[in-house]
């Protein structure tokens, strides 16, 4: 199987970060969200809070093919997202993700959907790929040793209906759909959406991607592993959109 290691994501990204031994210039700044650089081919944002900080970092290497790394210091979470070939990789390096890193994820992610086009046609493939994978990393398992993989978007997904509903999942049938009161009688709503599910901020539900597929409805039921639903956060097509969900709290 073809790897690719996280020093080799780092070297394309040597301008900001190289083989990282920290969040580079993230303790010289203020609380909150920043973004740090922003144009079709870069986007580089931070956020910091409690004394806990994340440096996101994506770059177009090549055409249609983004480098991505998320660096907490430790560990350092990477990506590798090939457009062309329709594979991605998941290099972790470092200790497992804790609770107060996990919190910095979703106002990452909602620092960057206001900085990048709300329709995905309109954005860039680093800002496409900065909302998914972000919203994926909302996923990754906490306080567990992780190990790299590789994921082809060939693989497929099969998407649900977007109405919320009991539907066949993939083995297994439970509701899913758009909505915040479609929570399965617990959790979130929006249960089968490949992002954020609703009913966890006031933030409007839509933040990362409109998917909705059985891979991302089986993890949110504990049913199905984030790493099957990889290709689905990353590669999965839009089948929904986000009218009618509103906003949720």
């Amino acid at each position: 199987m073809k790897t690719v290691s996280l020093c080799g994501i780092t070297m394309a990204l040597t301008m900001a970060l190289g083989c990282s031994n920290g969040p580079v210039g993230v303790a010289e700044e203020a609380e909150g969200f920043a973004m740090l650089q922003h144009n079709p081919s870069m986007l580089e944002a931070s956020y910091q809070s409690g004394g806990s900080s994340v440096r996101a970092m994506l770059v177009e290497s090549a055409p249609n093919v983004v480098e991505v790394t998320y660096d907490f210091g430790d560990p350092v979470i990477a990506f590798r997202i090939d457009y062309n070939q329709g594979e991605g990789h998941f290099m972790p390096n470092g200790n497992p993700l804790d609770a107060a890193q996990a919190r910095l994820i979703t106002p990452l992610l909602e620092g960057i959907s206001k900085a990048v086009p709300e329709e995905e046609p309109a954005r860039s493939r680093v800002e496409n790929a900065a909302m998914r994978q972000t919203s994926f990393m909302q996923i990754v398992p906490l306080g567990e040793p992780l190990s790299p993989y590789r994921f082809v978007s060939e693989r497929g997904w099969t998407h649900i209906s977007c109405s919320c509903g009991s539907q066949n999942i993939g083995g297994y049938t439970r509701q899913a759909g758009r909505g915040c009161s479609c929570n399965g009688g617990s959790g979130n709503g929006c249960k089968g959406r490949c992002g954020q599910g609703c009913g966890i901020t006031s933030t409007p539900a839509c933040v990362g991607s409109t998917a909705y597929t059985q891979d991302c409805a089986k993890h949110d039921y504990g049913l199905g592993s984030f790493a099957a639903a990889s290709d689905d956060y990353s590669f999965a097509g839009n089948n929904c959109s986000c009218s009618g969900v509103g906003t949720c709290s």
